[in-house]
């Protein structure tokens, strides 16, 4: 252990920080000439590898020195929702891309009505909930620091946690926060953590083969070692305490699945960086292979520390104590390495996404309450900026009170399942147009209330900061109120407890709520938008703007370079005056959604609802040309009917269940009985019976996907008389692209096939005529022949007909 302590290790760290500076500036300046569409969407994938934080490379070894398998359900649950993600994840994307989200909360907000009193409350909520996560990196950042320093050195006093934080706020204030759009590709920030993502993946497979083979002979060696040895046999079974709940294997599924899209750091780097929707597709398949080699050697090194280091030792630091031991200093740096890098990377994007909540969604709304307009974009900045620092410091102070009671993972739990309050208000909010706004902040502020009570106070009584007869007698002295079996729910661990009870109060409150309440004007609109991202239209329409005060306001806001090239973008090459009314309209939506990106979709909406007003004259303007829509529409519509009231085909509408509504004269006519009294139901009842068995699953089928069908088919009268047709079927679809049903138009083909079949009679009778051969007309019988060498005649039906044939006349 001489050469690791007695090794620069500052002068490392320093030398480390400084090449991720050089990364990150070089790539902010050149990446986007320099990274291909495929190098692209590899730093993609391997930033979304931030999952892998120190957790990951301490904290999991921890766990399955102490739990055996159970470490692999953190990383089992983002490899299965991945499976999902082409359209779970993929719809997120679009959602975030077309309303310019940039947080969690900025989501949550924008969804129900632009709340925001919501977003301020999920905001507030998980940033409180990230500092334990926060607190997790700086502590295994100092205590890899004070393992590789030694006892004896001169900096065994020193805690370099305070130092690495400032200088990571340092490094995303510079590549994160240069400007307020968070929806711009920070390319300098992705690649750094790309980087980092590789290196510690390089240093955990470097020390699991040194610690495998260097130290141990292989796989076998160790397994076989551990199975022999009572006191740690039971690590690698699921058939005995405490490794065999099932209960808690399900929860932390259910929360790792949840985590890894809604993170605030997989958030950003997940749905704001995407750089195309098709990466997700890449990602889906790409990221659970990391997960795979990053934890392959997870087990080897756990058994491999029980083995080596017994288990008096901490297991959290088996990883760095292996080759410490073992005086492999090499190892030892490398390894240091990775877990800085995993903690770093975390540190910075996650401090970068909570503070742009903080300024978004609590420093914002406090200034425009005051009506302080001229001040929202510095004060927007410097609250994202300082934010960071604050963020840093709060975890800074955790890791500090935290007095080692805890392992890292049960730290990790802690945010994870925080985060995890949001996932009902954001997967309904994506599927469920009935979602509310009261309804949301009913569930995720009572989530958060038992997530609390449930998990927290536990946590805190364990590192002697609250007293422990809460625990013992429950809140008040009521015993059915305790926080580790509330409501006498006994019998599960205090993670499994809390996840319980904190989702089923959210999910409940949820739902009941949602129910119960009603949508204003905002909530219907943003649902449609959010749950039919493709096809939404805007519900009501929002007060038109004038460039002039457009433009003004940008100059407000953003700087002035800034507000030219938005004010360049919004005009499209268009001039103010070539603008028209549904032009301005257009500009509106798109100015607040610039506006969203910067200042979140709240504050976008105050300011310009807040600022903007229509004139008597643009309302009257306005007016008339609805007015004039409402009539040509009118005028459309009688057309239409009148059409096909007069088309001679069967024209026939259903419902999304294929139940025939309507269908026109023609129709009534071909089918034998007008519809109320034909007996029809569906329009399978057109078709014989063999068509209903041959065609009509393949019609369902195409109607399932929204596709138009058509065909040749058998139709079927009442009279049950069957005729040759053609049919096509296409679904109509509502404002927010579900189908309400079908228009079919059915087409008899009877005397298309009559003529058809005369017409080819006729071609085969002038055939075998121009043959000279009359034997082989059918109705023609032979007449009178003429002499040889003369014309011939024959008769058919009686009637007498020359051949075409030129003789002598006599």
């Amino acid at each position: 252990m001489t050469w690791p302590s007695q090794t620069p290790i500052v002068g490392i760290v320093l030398a480390y920080l400084c090449f991720l500076f050089i990364v990150a500036a070089v790539a902010e300046r050149y990446g986007r000439r320099l990274l291909a569409p495929r190098l692209k969407t590899a730093t993609y994938v391997l930033a979304i590898s931030v999952y892998c934080t120190a957790w990951t490379f301490y904290g999991s070894v921890g766990l399955a020195a102490n739990r055996g398998l159970e470490f692999l359900t953190i990383y089992l649950g983002p490899a299965l929702i991945a499976l999902m993600w082409p359209t779970v994840l993929r719809k997120l994307v679009r959602v975030a891309k077309e309303q310019r989200i940039t947080t969690i909360s900025d989501f949550i907000g924008s969804r129900y009505g632009k709340s925001a009193s919501l977003g301020t409350l999920v905001a507030a909520l998980v940033v409180c909930g990230m500092i334990p996560y926060i607190a997790l990196q700086l502590k295994a950042v100092s205590v890899s620091f004070q393992m590789m320093i030694g006892e004896d050195s001169l900096l065994s006093g020193f805690d370099p946690s305070l130092l690495i934080a400032g200088t990571l706020a340092l490094f995303g204030i510079l590549f994160g926060a240069r400007n307020l759009d968070f929806t711009r590709q920070q390319t300098g920030l992705m690649t750094a953590v790309a980087v980092e993502s590789i290196v510690k993946l390089i240093a955990f497979l470097l020390v699991g083969a040194y610690v495998t083979w260097g130290l141990f002979g292989g796989f076998g060696d160790i397994f076989t070692r551990i199975a022999s040895d009572p006191r740690w046999a039971e690590l690698l079974t699921l058939g005995s305490a405490p490794t065999a709940s099932y209960v808690r294997w399900t929860a932390m599924l259910l929360v790792s699945m949840m985590a890894v899209m809604l993170l605030p750091r997989q958030f950003h780097v997940l749905v704001v960086q995407n750089p195309r929707e098709r990466d997700v597709h890449t990602a889906a398949w790409a990221f659970p292979l990391y997960l795979l080699a990053i934890n392959v050697f997870v087990l080897p090194i756990a058994l491999g520390g029980l083995l080596e280091l017994g288990s008096g030792a901490a297991a959290d630091s088996f990883i760095l104590a292996l080759p410490l031991r073992a005086e492999a200093g090499f190892i030892a740096v490398t390894v240091f390495l990775g877990g800085f890098s995993a903690a770093t990377a975390m540190i910075v994007v996650d401090s970068l996404a909570l503070s742009k909540m903080i300024s978004n969604d609590i420093v914002l709304p406090i200034i425009l309450r005051r009506r302080r307009f001229e001040e929202v974009y510095w004060a927007s900045l410097a609250s994202t900026r300082l934010g960071i620092l604050v963020v840093v410091w709060l975890g800074f102070i955790w890791a500090r009170m935290e007095a080692g009671q805890l392992l890292l993972v049960e730290m990790g739990l802690l945010s994870f399942i925080a985060v995890t309050q949001c996932a009902p208000a954001v997967l309904f909010g994506l599927y469920w147009r009935r979602g509310t706004r009261k309804g949301a902040f009913a569930g995720i502020s009572l989530g958060f209330a038992l997530w609390f009570y449930t998990l927290i106070i536990p946590a805190l009584v364990k590192e002697g900061i609250v007293p422990t007869s809460l625990l013992d007698d429950g809140l008040l002295g009521v015993g059915w109120l305790r926080p580790t079996t509330l409501f006498g729910l006994a019998g599960l661990d205090t993670i499994s407890h809390g996840v319980f009870w904190s989702l089923f109060v959210n999910v409940g409150a949820y739902l009941l709520v949602s129910v119960a309440t009603a949508q204003d004007a905002d909530e219907r609109s943003q649902a449609a938008a959010f749950v039919g991202v493709a096809q939404a239209e805007p519900a009501r329409i929002p007060a038109i703007l004038s460039v002039p005060e457009i433009e003004r306001l940008l100059h407000l806001y953003v700087p002035a370079e800034e507000a030219a090239a938005i004010l360049k973008e919004l005009l499209g090459g268009k001039t103010p005056r070539e603008l028209s009314l549904p032009d301005l309209l257009e500009l509106r939506i798109r100015f607040e959604r610039m506006l969203a990106a910067s200042l979140g979709a709240a504050a976008a909406r105050y300011i310009v609802e807040d600022r903007f007003t229509i004139s008597k004259g643009e309302a009257q303007q306005l007016v008339e040309s609805f007015q004039t829509m409402q009539r040509s529409l009118g005028k459309s519509e009688r057309l239409l009917a009148s059409v096909v009231e007069s088309v001679e085909d069967c024209i026939f509408t259903t419902d999304v269940d294929g139940r025939l509504i309507t269908i026109n004269p023609a129709g009534r006519r071909l089918l034998g009985q007008p519809l109320a009294t034909s007996g029809m139901l569906t329009y399978r009842d057109v078709l014989d019976e063999a068509d209903r068995r041959r065609v009509a699953p393949t019609i369902e089928h195409a109607i399932t996907e929204g596709r138009p069908w058509l065909g040749n088919v058998n139709g079927l009268t009442r009279a049950k008389r069957r005729f040759p047709a053609h049919l096509a079927i296409a679904c109509v679809f509502d404002a927010g692209g579900q189908i309400l049903g079908t228009v079919g138009v059915l087409r008899d083909l009877t005397e298309h096939h009559v003529r058809h079949r005369r017409d080819r009679g006729d071609h085969r009778r002038s055939a075998r005529l121009r043959s000279g051969d009359p034997a082989r007309v059918p109705g023609v019988r032979p007449g009178t022949r003429a002499r040889a060498g003369g014309g011939g005649e024959y008769r058919r039906g009686g009637a007498p007909w020359r051949s075409g044939r030129s003789g002598s006349s006599r």
